[in-house]
């Protein structure tokens, strides 16, 4: 069964309802827990500061009644100073009287003055409940000088406010804001899902055309860079698959069409033998030959198309050795001698010195023979090829083959390189498979050789690779094969 996952729009919606839920935890927590112990905190430490104010200024002549009065009154809260024997040097109530609790307790004063004496910081402070109104009060004492010898203390008592109510309320208008936000993000996720799915199900649908064969297609990013980088390339993908897919129906014509015929020569040849020339010698021999000949060309069609798919899949290793690239011509050109004298062909070769490179020697003999037999192919009626070794710079060398045929259209120059591409309107079916220049890419690509060609019609076509190496002899003069050029 295909696995379905969810989609863009649910996933969404689904993100920001957490997010709106994570904001109404986060926020409840934060008034419905911590709220009250961040407002102790926050009263404790107040009073704290307060107490320490008073004990750096009690011995301040500055630091009146008056002074202390404001103190007590712009904080809420109650202030007693008593002296070492525990009678009042000062007292005032901010609060309610029924609210202060320090000036009623009586012996319980004796009691927390012991227990902020004994403390290891000379600072008690406690939670005491006011049995009137049932509330919590912040009781807070602190010794004056010494613990060991107090000078007196410091008494301060202010109300802790209940909160509940106050939390109840906040909690109740945290729950519709954010009941509000969840219906507000479920709206802004519903119209940020359409906005990001649209481009993206354009894609899908122009993908899903693509599919079916219709590589003509044409996707639609727009709205997002990312969107419009992923059209592009696709755009690309689908310009690519349809110039695999025409070459692909090439191949079968192509194929289907350089099988068949030497079959039928085979096969009819084969014929002949068996019912004409079995007793005859002579045309036995010739007919044999001719199955010989064609059963060649199925042979080196096949290996062929098991060389290039090697090479396009990575199979084929590269074994490197040194050696003289200027020879390596001579010695290939000396081959097609036979093929002068027979049929009128005319190859002029050009160097200028002699050029070593390191190579796979095998692979880079193949580019060669597969460049010359294009050239031999597609010449023109004077059946010249050209064959010039030149230096681009002293670590460079570059071979040139040029045919003089009809040339190359200039629309046509990207797809010659393509395997199993064939101009057959301009071939001369003389050598070859129609897979050379597909093999000769595949073997200059592996050794990072740069390659080109460039042709003009009517005057003919040069096809060009560049060797890494050094020159070990410079000539004076060119040396030939068959006929000599003179460069100069």
């Amino acid at each position: 069964m295909k696995k379905r996952f969810k989609s863009i729009r649910l996933t969404v919606w689904l993100y920001f309802s957490i997010f709106v839920v994570s904001i109404f935890v986060l926020l409840w927590f934060t008034f419905s827990v911590s709220l009250e112990a961040n407002y102790r905190r926050a009263k404790t430490k107040t009073i704290s500061d307060i107490a320490r104010y008073i004990l750096v200024g009690w011995s301040s002549d500055e630091f009146t009644d008056t002074a202390l009065d404001k103190l007590a009154y712009d904080n809420d809260m109650c202030i007693l100073i008593l002296d070492a024997y525990g009678s009042r040097v000062y007292s005032y109530d901010a609060m309610p009287a029924s609210n202060c609790l320090i000036h009623g307790f009586g012996a319980e004063l004796y009691r927390y003055r012991a227990l902020a004496a004994e403390s290891t910081t000379g600072i008690f402070y406690t939670e005491i409940k006011n049995p009137r109104f049932n509330n919590n009060t912040l009781l807070f004492v602190m010794v004056l000088g010494d613990r060991s010898d107090p000078g007196g203390y410091i008494f301060l008592n202010t109300s802790l406010e209940p909160l509940e109510s106050t939390i109840g309320i906040i909690n109740r208008q945290i729950l519709w804001i954010s009941l509000l936000l969840l219906f507000l993000g479920l709206g802004i996720s519903y119209f940020l899902a359409r906005l990001i799915e649209a481009p993206l199900a354009r894609i899908t649908k122009s993908a899903q055309k693509m599919a079916q064969g219709d590589y003509t297609v044409t996707f639609d990013g727009h709205g997002y860079a990312e969107t419009e980088q992923l059209a592009d390339v696709l755009n690309y993908a689908a310009e690519e698959i349809s110039q695999i897919d025409e070459l692909r129906r090439d191949l079968i014509a192509n194929t289907s069409h350089d099988l068949r015929t030497p079959l039928t020569m085979v096969k009819a040849y084969a014929e002949m033998v068996r019912d004409l020339s079995g007793d005859n010698p002579e045309k036995r021999r010739e007919h044999i030959g001719i199955i010989i000949e064609e059963s060649d060309r199925l042979a080196a069609l096949v290996n062929d198309i098991l060389d290039l798919s090697k090479l396009e899949s990575g199979a084929a290793e590269i074994n490197k050795s040194t050696f003289s690239i200027t020879k390596k011509i001579y010695e290939i050109m000396g081959r097609y001698t036979l093929l002068s004298e027979q049929q009128g062909y005319r190859f002029f070769v050009s160097t200028s010195c002699d050029f070593e490179t390191e190579a796979d020697i095998i692979k880079i003999e193949q580019v060669l023979y597969n460049l010359i037999n294009n050239a031999v192919n597609y010449t023109g009626e004077n059946k010249t090829v050209y064959i010039t070794q030149l230096l681009v710079d002293d670590e460079t060398a570059r071979i040139e083959i040029t045919d003089t045929g009809k040339g190359i259209e200039p629309e046509l120059m990207p797809l010659i390189f393509d395997r199993y591409y064939r101009a057959e309107k301009n071939k001369r079916e003389v050598i070859g498979t129609g897979l050379g220049l597909s093999i000769v890419k595949q073997i200059l690509k592996q050794h990072n050789f740069k390659f080109g060609v460039r042709s003009e019609t009517g005057i003919g076509s040069t096809f060009w690779f560049e060797v890494k190496g050094r020159v070990t002899e410079k000539y004076d003069d060119d040396d030939d094969l068959g006929e000599v050029q003179d460069n100069d």
